[in-house]
């Protein structure tokens, strides 16, 4: 499978699309590094210094700016509204230093590979983010190839950047959260790409329900861990989706 992926990224015409959290790695940066940041504010820690252990005390926040911002994004999250909490991450994100938002996704990298959670208004947050090898070679071998590569992301612009600093990947179209844009995140997406003229393509990448209207628009649409979801599994067969680990 791997093999013949790696044919589709040098073969055909058209972009390639691709989502990031949970799709070119496992778990979701924008979320870990956000509760990091939120973590790194209340202790008065760097972000390089917060560990495991210190993500309990975003329990017990109350009465700052970090607890306003974390129990609106909970409500959000308590109330099915996926756009709006991503929105919440993006305006928190984008108030920081760039250097500071650096820090927290290589943090995330090296210190919540395994799960770590935590709860706050009767919800539970997790934090994991793993890097994936086989996913960095596809993306990489799209690179090689001169195709158009795009990252369309509901993360903040900031972590989006951060990862494509971190991982050395340069020569990639960036669609994400901003102060400017919207979360691009489900019919966003597919927006926000006709923002840059782009209707169709080759493949797409993603992993989620926020993903599919992206990817209708690729001759090869690849989904990622599926998992029980059964949605995204009839989805994927009436598509005829190819369905990768």
């Amino acid at each position: 499978m791997m093999q013949n992926l790696e044919v589709l990224c040098r073969e055909g015409d058209g972009p390639v699309l691709f989502d990031m959290d949970g799709t070119l790695f496992a778990g979701d940066l924008g979320e870990t590094s956000f509760f990091l940041l939120l973590a790194s504010e209340l202790l008065h820690k760097e972000p390089e210094a917060v560990s495991s252990s210190d993500i309990a005390s975003l329990e017990q926040v109350k009465g700052t700016q970090a607890a306003q911002v974390l129990g609106s994004y909970s409500k959000a999250i308590k109330q099915g509204q996926l756009a709006r909490a991503y929105a919440i991450t993006s305006d928190y994100v984008q108030t920081l230093p760039y250097t500071k938002v650096l820090r927290a996704c290589t943090r995330s990298f090296e210190a919540f590979c395994t799960d770590c959670s935590f709860w706050f208004d009767g919800v539970e947050h997790r934090l994991f983010v793993r890097k994936e090898e086989h996913m960095l070679t596809i993306l990489r071998t799209c690179l090689e190839a001169k195709r158009a590569v795009f990252l369309v992301s509901a993360s903040p612009l900031a972590v989006v950047q951060a990862f494509c600093e971190l991982f050395s990947l340069r020569g990639i179209t960036l669609l994400a959260a901003d102060a400017e844009h919207a979360p691009p995140y489900g019919r966003g997406k597919r927006e926000r790409l006709a923002g840059d003229l782009v209707h169709s393509a080759h493949l797409a990448f993603g992993n989620s329900i926020g993903d599919v209207e992206m990817l209708q628009m690729a001759c090869y649409g690849i989904l990622r861990n599926p998992g029980l979801d059964e949605q995204l599994r009839s989805l994927a067969k009436e598509h005829a989706w190819l369905l990768i680990d």
